[in-house]
């Protein structure tokens, strides 16, 4: 190809970025759902590992939400305490406008079951926005994601990768299929999370730390009702509060050898349920005390976003 694939990149990835601030716009101005931010700052420009587990098969559509929130400036008069600390503004970091255009949008790349790039559409723009596709084939997977790694890689270029590691919804089905896994493994029953599945996680985070990986997010996300497939949300059947809980670990925290990586994940999603659990009984994450209502606080952005979709609809 002529073309300077860095360049390319950025502007790819900074379209598909504006592209998606629509969901974002629409959800703060259209949908009745209060979007609940709690715990750590996300820094747009590190390279980094996102976990989170899989509530519903419309995840993606608030973690988009999520993220852009998380990765924004606080602002005067948030309340934003994170580990016990006041953080009364993010790390100072420096952006190229082309990220400052997309506000933190860009460069976010999801892990996602192989036959999603073949739908129409959607599936296609994923591809071209280079997200990594696994077809849970293991001997195809493993040079799948050491392709994507060192493509990133020799373009020194940092992303976020959203993985969620336990490869399908808590439907009422797949619960019980892992509670069955669990049993015949001797491990823990969880009523509110799937057993993570370790392999490729361990492989990825591994293979990323060579390539200047930062740090790993683990994330939670809570619904008050959740919209459980696609078809609740055509039927109007929204949450009214989703709630999403940020825990950063600098990578140098975390263990080196692929088994240790396993027990590492292992340990974390223990840690969810639990904390799952207490979210459920009490309505709130609160091991971290930080709330950021997004409504009450829209960027430039967003109203841009706003304004073409009423220039398209009209």
């Amino acid at each position: 190809m002529f073309l300077n694939h860095i360049c390319y990149r950025k502007v790819v990835d900074v379209l598909f970025a504006l592209w998606e601030l629509f969901p974002v716009a629409l959800f703060q101005w259209c949908c009745n759902t209060e979007l609940h931010h709690y715990g750590d700052y996300v820094d747009p420009n590190e390279t980094t590992i996102i976990v989170m587990n899989h509530r519903t098969r419309v995840d993606w559509n608030y973690v988009w939400i999520a993220l852009y929130h998380a990765t924004q400036k606080p602002y005067k008069n948030v309340e934003c305490i994170c580990k016990g600390k006041f953080i009364d503004k993010p790390p100072d970091v420096k952006s190229d406008i082309l990220d400052v255009m997309a506000r933190g949008k860009s460069k976010i790349k999801f892990v996602l079951k192989d036959e999603i790039k073949s739908i129409p559409g959607m599936g296609w723009i994923m591809q071209l926005n280079y997200f990594l596709y696994v077809k849970r084939n293991w001997q195809e997977d493993q040079v799948n994601m050491s392709q994507f790694v060192d493509y990133y890689k020799r373009l020194r270029y940092q992303q976020r990768v959203v993985l969620f590691p336990e490869g399908t919804d808590l439907s009422d089905d797949n619960k019980r299929k892992s509670q069955k896994y669990a049993l015949s493994k001797k491990l823990p029953n969880y009523e509110y999370v799937l057993h993570p599945r370790t392999t490729g996680w361990a492989v990825l985070c591994s293979r990323m730390r060579s390539a200047g990986l930062v740090s790993v997010y683990d994330v939670t996300v809570a619904y008050d009702t959740p919209a459980q497939t696609e078809l609740d949300l055509l039927r109007g059947n929204l949450p009214k509060h989703v709630h999403f809980h940020f825990k950063r670990h600098p990578i140098e925290d975390l263990p080196c050898e692929e088994d240790e990586l396993r027990i590492w994940l292992q340990d974390r999603w223990k840690e969810k349920n639990i904390s799952l659990e207490r979210f459920h009984r009490e309505g709130t994450f609160i091991d971290f005390v930080s709330k950021n209502p997004p409504k009450k606080n829209e960027s430039k952005s967003l109203h841009m976003a706003k304004l073409a979709y009423c220039s398209e609809d009209t």
